[in-house]
């Protein structure tokens, strides 16, 4: 079944007023080169004493970013192994910084300003050799009279398996400040090899996070994925697999502004085992027959771009659970040219 939804497009043009701009590279567009290192994204063993867990600090030259204010609408990095990752904790913060780059960044920091990604017990896939977006759930306003931006990375229990290295590609010329553990003690200053980022004023994009949702009266897991492109001009198509086939079930997509830190229970209304990653600020509803759904969302090139948007599916399926509620994962995508 395919539905065509517009209601988002109204949305979409409210948000944000960003002018479409350019990525910039630190220190170049080349995510297949690079010496890969477990740091700041683990190893891939989460009981790792030096990479399981870990706070790691960067300062962005003026030089890369330029001398004019601008928001930055996504951050990526370059994995150099294709893997499933999974994080008890994964956090992004930003901040300005004055001062030169010092194995005790944390104390004489200006300040981190913002925490534009947050998630707790969240699993994702990456792609060797191919820009990854952390995804962000808001633009950070970088101004460099502010000081140069400084981004800093932390990872509890980091977890991955698949095939290549754990790492993410690195240059020499990136210096960086590593912590083990949660706490600030301990830095360490490196002269080189930091990760290769690239900041983006635009860009759009989907991400699948493999957690949320429940099994359905069917013993399967509703899978959310996309198709299409949520590039502006195109057409986004939002899919869901496995979910109950009896005609007449009544399917909702939800859609969210911003996701959940951590998944959020649905136990304690009778959705046994079922999570929640999403808020329901836009929420459409399908009646449907067959367990394979599609919702088609034209994107005119009008909108504005820099804009996520969080998605999950759920479905009323008597004999799943007491609430009689199945789900599926959660996914995010971004609007842009």
């Amino acid at each position: 079944m395919n539905t065509r939804l517009s209601t988002l497009a109204g949305v979409a043009a409210l948000c944000c007023g960003l002018a479409a701009q350019v990525c910039h590279f630190h220190p170049s567009d080349t995510p297949a080169v690079g010496t890969p290192d477990p740091r700041p994204f683990g190893s891939g063993v989460p009981t790792d004493p030096v990479y399981g867990s870990m706070r790691y600090q960067m300062q962005i030259p003026t030089a890369v970013l330029g001398n004019q204010p601008l928001d930055i609408v996504e951050i990526f990095a370059a994995p150099a192994g294709t893997q499933t990752r999974s994080y008890t904790e994964i956090k992004l913060r930003l901040g300005h910084n004055p001062n030169p780059l010092t194995s005790a960044m944390g104390l004489n920091m200006v300040g981190f300003t913002d925490s534009p990604l947050a998630h707790n017990y969240v699993s994702f896939a990456t792609t060797a050799d191919q820009w990854l977006p952390l995804g962000m759930a808001h633009p950070f306003h970088y101004d460099p009279a502010n000081g140069m931006l400084v981004v800093e990375f932390f990872v509890r229990d980091a977890a991955a398996t698949g095939s290549g290295s754990t790492g993410f590609r690195t240059d020499p010329a990136i210096p960086f400040v590593w912590r083990t553990g949660s706490s600030y003690n301990n830095g360490i200053l490196e002269a080189g090899g930091g990760i290769k980022l690239r900041f983006c004023t635009d860009a759009h994009g989907t991400t699948e996070y493999l957690e949320g949702g429940c099994p359905g009266s069917n013993s399967l897991h509703p899978q959310l994925s996309y198709g299409g492109s949520p590039q502006l001009g195109s057409t986004l198509d939002i899919h869901v697999t496995n979910g109950p086939g009896a005609a007449g079930s009544l399917a909702v997509l939800v859609f969210s502004f911003r996701p959940r830190i951590g998944p959020f229970a649905l136990d304690g209304f009778g959705g046994t085992g079922c999570t929640t990653y999403v808020f329901s600020d836009v929420v459409s509803w399908l009646v449907t027959s067959g367990g394979s759904h599609t919702v088609s969302l034209p994107l005119a090139t009008g909108l504005q771009p820099g804009f996520p948007l969080w998605n999950q599916w759920f479905f009323f399926d008597p004999g799943a659970n007491p609430l009689g509620l199945s789900g599926s994962n959660f996914g995010r995508f971004m609007i842009g040219n």
